[in-house]
C-alpha cells in the first residue's frame, strides 16, 4: 500500500500566502523606482534633443527661436510656407520642428500641424503623446527670465523671448552653461488626459503658459490644482531642464524664486548654484 499524501494545513497555507505578500510588498517599490528612473531618463533625453534643436535653429537662422506672439493666433503660414521671425506667431516648440526631423509636420499647415502630438514633447512620467480638442499638447516650457508675474509685462530677459525680439548666443552674457532655457511645466495631476485651462492650446501656441513659464511663479511637484505658468514635474525630487549649452540638469524642488529668476535671466550677472 502506498503512503497517503499529507495535505497542506490551513496554517501552512496562511504562512505561504503571508510570505508571498511580503515578497510582493518588497518587490513593488523596487519596480516602481525602476519605472520612475526610466521615465526620468526618457524625459531628460527629450530635453537633450530639444537642446540640440535649439542650437541647430541658431546655426541655421542666426538666432534662437522666439516664444511667439499671441495665444489666440495660429501658426503663421505665408503662401503655404511657415513664416520665419518676426512674422511667425507660433512659439519655440513649433519653430523647432524642422530640427527634430519633423519637417513634414512643419510644412503641413496650421491646423494639421497643431493637431500632431510630438512624442518628444511629453514626459512619460505623466502621459504619452496626447491630443485634446485638435491640439497636440506639450509638457515643456521656456523660462521667461522676467521678475514679473504676468505674461504681458516685459522686458523679457530669457533666452527665448516674445516676438518681435530675438536672441543669439552673444545675448547670453551670463554664459550658456549658466542659463536655464526650457524645463518641465507644472500640471494638474488629475488632468493629464483631459487638459486644463493652462494645458489646452498645445505646443503650437504663441506666448502663452502652454509653452512659457514665469520663473517668479511657484516651483514644485504636480498637484491636483491648476497652476499658472509654473515650473514643476511628476518626478519625485525635481524637474529636468535644458540649459543654453545644451546640457540637461535635474533642478531639485526647494529652489527659491530668486534662484530660478537668476537662472532664467540671461544677462543679470548672477549665476547661482543649483544644488
Amino acid at each position: 500500500m502506498g503512503r497517503a499524501r499529507r495535505a497542506f494545513t490551513l496554517i501552512e497555507l496562511l504562512v505561504v500566502i503571508a510570505v508571498v505578500a511580503i515578497l510582493i510588498g518588497l518587490l513593488l517599490p523596487a519596480v516602481q523606482k525602476v519605472r520612475e528612473a526610466a521615465a526620468r531618463m526618457s524625459c531628460s533625453n527629450n530635453l537633450k534633443q530639444i537642446g540640440l534643436a535649439l542650437h541647430a535653429h541658431h546655426d541655421a537662422a542666426g538666432h534662437f527661436p522666439s516664444g511667439g506672439m499671441h495665444h489666440h493666433l495660429p501658426p503663421t503660414y505665408l503662401g503655404g510656407t511657415p513664416a520665419g521671425l518676426p512674422q511667425q506667431n507660433a512659439g519655440w516648440a513649433f519653430q523647432l520642428l524642422p530640427y527634430l526631423d519633423l519637417q513634414s509636420v512643419y510644412q503641413s499647415g496650421a491646423d494639421a500641424a497643431a493637431a500632431v502630438a510630438v512624442p518628444g514633447y511629453f514626459c512619460p512620467a505623466r502621459r504619452g503623446p496626447t491630443v485634446i480638442g485638435g491640439r497636440g499638447l506639450i509638457d515643456y516650457a521656456s523660462a521667461s527670465g522676467s521678475r514679473s508675474t504676468s505674461f504681458e509685462q516685459g522686458p523679457y530677459y530669457g533666452v527665448i523671448v516674445r516676438n518681435p525680439q530675438r536672441t543669439t548666443t552673444a545675448s547670453v552674457t551670463d554664459g550658456l552653461s549658466n542659463t536655464l532655457v526650457i524645463g518641465e511645466k507644472r500640471l494638474h495631476s488629475e488632468r493629464y488626459q483631459t487638459g486644463d485651462w493652462c494645458d489646452d492650446q498645445g505646443y503650437s501656441d504663441g506666448w502663452d503658459n502652454d509653452i512659457v513659464c514665469l520663473a517668479r511663479s511657484p516651483f514644485g511637484r504636480d498637484e491636483p490644482r491648476s497652476p499658472y505658468a509654473e515650473f514643476g514635474s511628476a518626478h519625485r525630487s525635481g524637474m529636468n531642464a535644458v540649459f543654453g549649452d545644451g546640457s540637461v540638469r535635474h533642478l531639485r524642488y526647494g529652489l527659491t524664486a530668486d534662484v530660478l529668476v537668476a537662472l532664467a535671466d540671461r544677462r543679470d550677472g548672477v549665476t547661482p548654484a543649483t544644488e
